[in-house]
């Protein structure tokens, strides 16, 4: 049993450096100047896709560019029902756009990530002063997340390379050589953190076959990107190391590639897949067990429906109900638009003068929260 529970959003992993969901898709077009990094064909090949579907210049800046929800959920409207987008954007193509356009995410997160590793701004050392303090054996997070900061600091604050996302993810590797993915042993008196992440994560694949999810180190960001581009299609755009491509096969699975399942922007979230199920029955348990609740970075948005009607129906069968922290920061308007949706949704428990903070991780924030 965890007495705390950590739901950690968007702000919470902008203090290593990540965007907010608005500012993905500029994120996203914005390439590092990097040798090593494939991001320039994936980019252009997206730039291409909203030239055809929604009528924009390919050099067109992110303020032109339809938001992700809008882009993800016109391609799986139609792909997912075996139906083309226009002329030239035919099923196989939308589903390959898509897995572009997760590839290019997945890397842009990595690519941030690392910049402000370099950089080490205060936010940077306010999360680290966060993770420092917090009771690892009394401590649970839920992370509406796909990217790995928490499995990154920790690991390198705490020395902690052991996670638990209670969804069945067996721990891999990329092996040195060869094709095959390489299980991957920890002490059994390593500490583990329970890590549960209802929408996927970066460091996850999955095996279509079998429906094994392995769950990899979490600085393998590119590895896994390159994983969802078959080689074909590696080199229709350019990919100067189509080898990198769909090369990873399961373990129990010969010659079958393993893939990804994220649970992308888009208003269709695919949830009916065994490790959400599962995150999802890990969530409530930890939210069923958990004395407090602790809000970060999140500002419980609309779309994000399911989650919240876990959220108070958990809330609703508790006595008493569990003690709440919400942590947020930003704009003065942004920072009461959060407190209004948690007052109005979970009611008078949140009060602004007494469990709201609205510095991000300040001291006072860090004191409460554990």
């Amino acid at each position: 049993m965890s007495s705390t529970v950590y739901i950690v959003g968007a702000g919470f992993s902008k203090h290593a450096g990540l965007p907010l969901q608005h500012d993905f898709t500029e994120a996203m077009i914005s390439p590092r100047d990097d040798e090593s990094n494939p991001s320039e064909p994936l980019i252009m090949h997206l730039r291409a896709f909203i030239h055809d579907a929604f009528d924009h210049h390919k050099s067109s800046n992110a303020k032109f560019w339809p938001n992700l929800e809008d882009l993800f959920t016109n391609i799986d409207l139609a792909a997912n029902t075996g139906h083309h987008l226009g002329s030239h954007h035919a099923p196989s193509s939308l589903r390959m756009t898509r897995r572009v356009l997760i590839a290019r995410m997945m890397l842009m997160l990595d690519e941030r990530y690392s910049t402000a590793d370099i950089k080490r701004t205060k936010e940077w050392k306010d999360l680290n002063s966060f993770l420092g303090q917090i009771n690892l054996n009394d401590s649970a997070f839920i992370s509406l997340n796909w990217d790995t900061v928490i499995e990154r600091r920790l690991s390198e604050r705490r020395d902690v390379n052991k996670f638990d996302y209670r969804c069945g993810a067996r721990p891999a590797e990329f092996a040195d050589s060869g094709d095959m993915i390489s299980a991957r042993e920890f002490p059994q008196d390593r500490t583990s953190v329970p890590v549960v992440k209802i929408h996927g994560s970066v460091n996850w694949l999955y095996c279509d076959n079998c429906r094994q999810l392995y769950w990899f180190p979490p600085g393998d960001a590119v590895t896994v990107a390159m994983q969802l581009i078959t080689r074909d299609e590696g080199e229709k755009l350019g990919l100067m190391d189509v080898e990198r491509c769909a090369r990873w096969q399961c373990l129990n699975c010969a010659k079958v590639p393993l893939t990804t399942r994220i649970a992308t922007f888009s208003f269709l979230k695919a949830l009916d897949f065994p490790m959400f199920e599962k995150s999802w029955l890990s969530a409530e348990q930890l939210l069923i067990d958990a004395d407090k609740w602790v809000f970060i970075g999140y500002s419980l948005p609309a779309a994000d429906f399911e989650f919240k009607h876990l959220l108070k129906r958990v809330q609703l069968s508790r006595r008493p109900e569990p003690e709440f922290v919400v942590i947020t920061g930003g704009s003065k308007e942004s920072c009461n638009y959060t407190y209004t949706n948690y007052q109005k949704f979970f009611g008078r428990c949140i009060k602004t003068t007494e469990n709201v903070f609205r510095q991000g991780l300040s001291p006072e924030a860090i004191e409460a929260a554990i």
